[in-house]
């Protein structure tokens, strides 16, 4: 192999890693559109066919762990009938290995609740993602994400109905 030959593997083995970042950048993305969008078929379908969407135990939510397509996408359509919001990540923190990578990215999450309704309000979320990657039939897929909330918090807002004679008495 002449020194030409080599150099040009070399700027191959990187231009290869450059493009798996970029898709992967464009995976997380796409997490954040279809979640946010509501689009719960496009959300399950960056997984694996089994992977999984975990969250660890906050407040008093419990831990839970979601896995396979149709849980991933019923799980996004029963959030999505209460949460409305968006999603403000960072770049994923990415280790490459060959088919496989994994990641950690920060993020921050704003949502609505019930909006319109008597009783409705906030939600604010701070936090990351541990997440394991994979290329799946030349495609990278979420094979299994770990939310963990660092810190939020829940504004509530009550409507209720007064009567217009309260106020002038």
């Amino acid at each position: 192999m002449t020194e030409a030959q080599a150099g040009m593997g070399e700027i191959r083995a990187r231009l290869s890693a450059a493009e798996d970042r970029l898709a992967i950048y464009d995976l997380e993305g796409e997490y954040a559109r279809s979640w946010d969008g509501g689009d719960a078929a496009g959300w399950a379908a960056i997984f694996a066919p089994d992977g999984a969407f975990e969250m660890v135990a906050v407040g008093n939510q419990p831990a839970r762990i979601i896995r396979g397509t149709d849980n991933l996408k019923a799980f996004c359509d029963e959030v999505g009938n209460f949460y409305r919001g968006l999603h403000f990540m960072h770049l994923p923190r990415l280790q490459l290995d060959g088919d496989s990578a994994r990641a950690q990215v920060h993020f921050q999450w704003v949502g609505v609740f019930r909006p319109g309704d008597v009783y409705s309000g906030e939600r604010h979320a701070k936090g990351y993602y541990n997440v394991s990657y994979q290329r799946i039939d030349g495609q990278w897929r979420i094979v299994h994400r770990l939310e963990t909330v660092v810190t939020g918090a829940t504004i509530e807002t009550f409507n209720p109905m007064i009567p217009i004679d309260f106020i002038s008495t």
